[in-house]
């Protein structure tokens, strides 16, 4: 028997989904990886660790508020089920204590959320040398930071890291700020659109604000990013308008954006499209989240980059068009429920478009320019490896993997699929678009025989079986 519903990811997405299903007498099947509720953004916000985790901010409490409905709201809530396999014919598998589930779904909403851009700089596989996403997970979860910690980057989510440390009086030893001069004056258009939603701006500001006022040395304009060190990190070099700068630290997070998790929907096989703005591939999808095989719908970061209060919409306006095509609600009904999410997108695109513009990363820092770099971590494939690869003949994403073992490794790609994309574009001199992207297949990662053979199904409550 199927479910009606199967949504993949319980974050601000696949919550805000779960509960508009809810309201409507849907029970959907939520398979979520981690051990609670709330996606990257709200890890742990239910939970902290934190003796006041209004340090965290007025979102992250929200998101505690959030998840206190979802849990409420009588979803069939599966935690640390970790999904490896979502089939076109609507039968997804997945690993959960120690074993193997197969559950059929005839809607299936998938929100896998979004990576962090890699940054291959010289010495960015070393020890010590972390994102910035990195920073946050270990703080929501565990409470736990790192004292005398260079941030080095650009973006909303480096500086909200940086003013979170210094709230707890964290020691940082720098902030290295890489947003390229020319992105104020490229930006400067678009602010116009942004300020359709002042808040968002506010919040960014006051960050800033927060920092400078910390008295923490800032450099700004960094470019020909290095981490020194052999064995592990001690530090970062780094050049500015001023000259070639050092600090000494021992552990170094990067930051300069997140794109798309690709691997759950290209597996899948929905399409996909280049967005030179956001640097990425996004999911083809209409207004209501809807890919290209009708029945899977893409809500979130996972789709392209909306951030929380956008993926929160776009969950909501996916579960409204699953609900029309399960026949529980009629067209008619389904778009005016869906005006007031519909129009909150629309200015939160202004703000996105502001955004993805201001923090455009750096060309040198998103491909790595030194030929011992390290490209591929899993299999390490340095960029001579892949350039050789390249001038043997390996000209697509594809080839070069076979030939290299580039992106054969635990993380599917995940790490070195952006940068393999990218220099293969300069090579050819072609646009990325042009390139394409890794061919990806289940399962999306390493399996073993006794999870295997421990097989179950899910079927859904006899009352929700229709």
């Amino acid at each position: 028997m199927a479910h009606d519903c199967v949504i993949v990811g319980a974050g601000p997405a696949g919550m805000a989904a779960a509960l508009t299903l809810a309201d409507h007498g849907v029970r959907p099947l939520v398979l979520d990886r981690a051990a609670r509720p709330g996606g990257q953004i709200y890890r742990a916000a239910s939970a902290s660790p934190l003796p006041d985790r209004s340090v965290l901010g007025a979102d992250y409490a929200a998101g505690a508020e959030l998840i206190t409905a979802y849990t409420a709201s009588g979803a069939d809530h599966r935690a640390e089920a970790d999904v490896w396999h979502v089939g076109a014919d609507g039968k997804i598998l997945f690993s959960t204590d120690g074993g193997t589930c197969q559950a059929e779904a005839r809607e299936i909403l998938l929100c896998p959320g979004a990576l962090e851009r890699p940054m291959p700089i010289p010495g960015w596989t070393l020890p010590g040398v972390m994102t910035a996403g990195a920073a946050q997970v270990m703080l929501k979860s565990d409470a736990v930071v790192a004292e005398g910690a260079v941030f080095a980057g650009s973006g909303p989510l480096l500086y909200l890291i940086v003013a979170q440390y210094l709230r707890l009086g964290v020691k940082v030893a720098a902030l290295v700020d890489t947003t390229p001069r020319d992105n104020y004056l490229r930006a400067a258009p678009l602010l116009a659109g942004a300020l359709r939603v002042p808040s968002m701006l506010t919040k960014g500001l006051s960050l800033l604000h927060e920092i400078r006022q910390a008295g923490i040395p800032v450099f700004r304009w960094a470019s020909d990013l290095q981490v020194l060190g052999q064995d592990r990190a001690r530090g970062l070099r780094f050049v500015t308008p001023k000259g070639a700068q050092e600090i000494a630290a021992d552990t170094v997070f990067l930051h300069h954006g997140v794109t798309p998790n690709p691997n759950m929907t290209r597996a899948l096989g929905v399409q996909h499209d280049w967005n030179p703005d956001q640097l990425c591939w996004h999911v083809r999808r209409d207004p209501f989240g809807q890919s290209t095989l009708a029945h899977v719908s893409v809500a979130g970061d996972g789709g392209a980059i909306v951030g929380a209060e956008g993926a929160q919409c776009e969950g909501r306006l996916a579960a409204l068009n699953m609900l029309c095509r399960l026949g529980r609600i009629d067209r008619a009904t389904r778009d005016h429920l869906a005006r007031a999410d519909l129009t909150r997108l629309k200015r939160l695109a202004g703000v996105r478009r502001f955004i993805d513009r201001l923090y455009r990363p750096q060309a040198a820092l998103r491909v790595p320019q030194c030929p011992d770099t390290l490209v591929c971590r899993c299999e390490e494939r340095s960029l001579g490896d892949l350039r050789a690869g390249f001038d043997a003949g390996a000209r697509d994403p594809n080839a070069l993997k076979s030939l290299t073992r580039c992106g054969m490794g635990p993380c599917q790609g995940r790490q070195c699929g952006p940068i393999v994309s990218q220099l293969l574009a300069d090579w050819r001199d072609e646009p990325v678009s042009e390139v394409g992207y890794y061919r990806l297949r289940s399962p999306q990662r390493l399996l073993s025989l006794q999870e295997l053979s421990r097989f179950n199904r899910v079927h859904p409550a006899p009352e929700e079986a229709q």
